[in-house]
């Protein structure tokens, strides 16, 4: 029975596991955006991030959107999780 709640076929483990998958990736693209920000801001000479290489803008825009992209995401599927949690605990506590 618990397994078939929690277990690896169960949709709560595919949430959980979407979520660290999500997290993970935005750990990824903020580390490869700041590291871009310090370069651009090294090279810059001023401490501002306008001097950012050609080509070097376009990868730091595409990566912000990721990042937005993948912000988006893991609020979605925590969502999601605290509702499949939330409906357990009420199923839990009518039937308890």
């Amino acid at each position: 029975m618990i397994k078939a709640l929690f277990g690896p076929s169960s949709p709560t483990y595919a949430l959980r596991q979407a979520l660290d998958a999500s997290m993970q990736r935005h750990r990824e693209i903020a580390q490869k955006v700041a590291g871009a920000l310090a370069s651009s801001a090294q090279g810059s000479g001023d401490g501002s991030a306008t001097g950012v290489s050609p080509g070097g803008g376009e990868d730091l825009v595409q990566d912000m959107a990721a990042l937005a992209d993948t912000q988006i995401r893991y609020e979605a599927e925590a969502r999601l999780l605290h509702t499949a949690y939330e409906r357990l605990r009420s199923a839990i506590r009518n039937n308890g």
